[in-house]
């Protein structure tokens, strides 16, 4: 009966991002295998293991324990768990993981830097500003690291101002560090209604839970919430310089015409994503001002997606958590 309700539970709750999209352009193959980086509720790891069926194997990675335990129910569910390799791990330590399971040759990989919407749900770590939650935001639930709270109490106006800026692109940075700053000088700010009144400088109404004061905002304040909000899970989970390390690992691991996709959910992301594939599929590297390539170059990808790829309004209707989804696809060369 558990099991019922888990999967169930997941199938609400799950919706897996540009899912035609990434199939379409990763073209799994029967016997196949290939690399979730980023589990979450299991929606990719299900659609690349019914088409890489039934000879290839997946590996699939979280940091989040509860995800790796609740999809693979899923996964369980529609009889392809024993192709699959679950590990709860960070996948900027992907080098170590494929070595550990002996997990080659990989002729697909994807990587969604999207929290699942079972995350942003259930988790109750603080990742939304729906409703009443302790500020934690580790992708793992804890044990080590830092947390938002100590973020939210503990980091410098200026260091506020500086993640704001980069990790969700806010117009006005120094002004909300202001008031985090000022609210916590009052007392700590330890729940995620407490951060919803130090962000908008507004208290709760009497009487009010913490979901229907944020579902009553006005949608500039709703955006406001959700980039701050970002911005601190970011910070908390290192995850811009995990994306850092880990795009050139991916690319060693690939075989040779082997494909790397890559959701990015904001900016800054993506500028990382671009900027390196763009790299990497240079075939000269000589300075601009030589007038003849001298270099030995050679390039290792080709750029499948020469504009990103975003979600068509009709999904965006069915799953509004999809609005900011960039895709970007390679094939590796050499």
């Amino acid at each position: 009966m558990m099991h019922d309700a888990c999967y169930m539970m997941l199938n609400t709750y799950h919706v897996p991002v540009l899912l035609e999209e990434i199939i379409q352009l990763l073209a799994p193959k029967p016997g196949d295998n290939a690399i979730d980086c980023t589990l979450g509720g299991g929606g990719h790891s299900l659609a690349l293991l019914k088409r890489i069926s039934p000879k290839g194997k997946l590996l699939a990675i979280d940091a989040d324990p509860a995800a790796i335990q609740e999809a693979s129910l899923r996964l369980a569910g529609e009889g392809v768990l024993g192709q699959a390799i679950l590990v709860n791990d960070n996948f900027v330590n992907i080098n170590e993981i494929v070595n550990k399971t002996s997990f080659k040759p990989v002729q697909v990989i994807l990587l969604d830097l999207g929290l699942s919407s079972y995350q942003l749900d259930t988790a109750k770590r603080g990742f939304s500003f729906w409703g009443e939650e302790p500020l934690n935001m580790q992708f793992s639930g804890g044990g080590g690291g830092t947390t938002a709270w100590e973020v939210v109490n503990n980091y410098p106006k200026q260091k506020l101002k500086e993640i704001l800026a980069v990790n969700a692109d806010i117009g006005k940075p120094g002004d909300i560090a202001h008031r985090i700053v000022r609210s916590r000088g009052e007392q700590s700010i330890k729940t995620t209604s407490m951060l919803v009144e130090a962000i908008l400088g507004a208290p709760l109404s009497e009487g009010s839970g913490a979901d229907q004061f944020s579902r009553n905002l006005p949608p500039l304040q709703r955006k406001l919430l959700t980039k701050v909000f970002q911005a601190i899970r970011i910070e908390v989970n290192r995850e811009l310089q995990n994306l850092r390390q880990v795009l050139p690992q991916l690319l060693e691991i690939l075989s040779v015409n082997g494909r790397l996709a890559v959701i990015s959910y904001h900016s800054g992301e993506d500028r990382i994503v671009k900027h390196f594939f763009r790299a990497a599929a240079k075939s000269c590297i000589c300075p601009k001002e030589s007038p003849i390539c001298r270099c030995t170059n050679q390039a290792k990808i080709r750029i499948l997606t020469k504009k990103a790829i975003k979600p068509q309004v009709k999904e965006i209707s069915a799953n509004s958590r999809a609005r900011s989804a960039i895709l970007r696809v390679i094939e590796k060369l050499s």
